[in-house]
């Protein structure tokens, strides 16, 4: 087997396995789709250990056109469970230090339904263009070929006029509404989050994501929280450190180019409003990062998206485990 894992069902019948494997390391739950997928929240720790004693942290995919944070996800999940990579490789993490001394809450695919729906299971640049790709993502404008709109939610009986082709990043959410997963509370990526924070409180939060960086001969990006300044002097210095950790870490690795320098989410006017309002009460009780790695370029392959993901996972957990 490789060790890119991006299609829902390979993920289901996975984390199948892995629930009957590994019942002592992995706690399974799930939400369902308006579509019929499940949305797995997998928690991995040494379950025998208390979980109060220690450090929490979150990762999750919330777009279908951003294959490669699930990918890094599932291979990550599978050393730790497993002690291998997906292909059978052993592991080379700190796999008992992990387990025993973190928690750790994966949500590799908040919008499978979307994901399945893609014409490719990796974006790597040799099929489509930029342009031809953004129409997958957020659908077909029948006014002039191209993207349609980005929105928090809209319905399909009221749009005028409506894509061609439904744009993948898109979660349906009801027979005629559709949500942007990350800013809608309606989205299961939303309802997962809340449905574990009711139990965990996290150290660490990193965000996986994907973009083109177009006209850039950087691969790879950390972006700070929206309004950072105004956060407590501990929860900066915890934010900006890991992201110095892993900006450091992509530098070291043969094909990482990453911007050197986090900045904060530059969003403004209505795409800000929508994070703001979406995230605000979670922003307020976690370290929170987001990760940005090259999608659907010759320049960063699959494997290389993948490996780059990874090393943002596992480097978070090093950070918040002290080294």
């Amino acid at each position: 087997m490789s060790n890119w894992v991006s299609h829902p069902d390979d993920v289901d019948s996975l984390v199948r396995q892995w629930e009957q494997d590994c019942p002592d390391l992995l706690e399974v739950e799930h939400t369902t789709q308006y579509a019929g997928r499940p949305v797995w929240m997998l928690t991995v720790t040494d379950r025998g250990r208390p979980a109060e004693g220690k450090r929490k942290a979150a990762f999750y995919k919330p777009h279908a056109h951003e294959p490669a944070p699930i990918a890094g996800q599932m291979n990550v999940i599978s050393q730790l469970l497993t002690g291998k990579m997906l292909d059978g490789t052993p592991t080379e993490l700190e796999r008992d230090r992990f387990l025993a001394e973190a928690l750790l809450c994966f949500m590799p695919d908040a919008n499978p339904a979307g994901t399945a729906a893609a014409p490719v299971t990796a974006w790597d640049g040799s099929q489509y263009t930029n342009e031809e790709f953004w129409a997958w993502m957020r659908g077909v404008d029948p006014e002039t070929g191209k993207m349609w709109k980005r929105v928090g939610i809209w319905d399909d009986t009221k749009e005028d006029p409506l894509p061609t082709r439904y744009g993948i990043v898109y979660e349906q959410v009801s027979e005629h509404e559709y949500v942007e997963p990350n800013r809608h509370l309606r989205s299961s990526l939303m309802q997962g989050l809340y449905r574990l924070r009711e139990r965990y409180e996290w150290d660490r939060w990193l965000d996986l994501h994907q973009t083109e960086f177009v006209g850039s001969d950087r691969n790879c990006m950390i972006i700070l929280p929206a309004g950072i300044g105004e956060q407590p002097a501990e929860r900066q210095e915890i934010e900006r450190g890991v992201a110095e950790a892993i900006l450091q870490a992509w530098n070291e690795l043969p094909g990482g180019r990453p911007i050197m320098k986090a900045e904060p989410l530059n969003y403004t006017g209505e795409q800000l409003q929508y994070f703001l309002e979406v995230w605000r009460d979670i922003r307020q009780t976690c370290n929170f990062v987001t990760s940005e790695i090259q999608n659907n370029s010759l320049l960063t392959p699959p494997p290389l998206q993948q490996q780059l993901n990874e090393v943002a996972i596992v480097t978070t957990v090093r950070h918040m485990l002290g080294g």
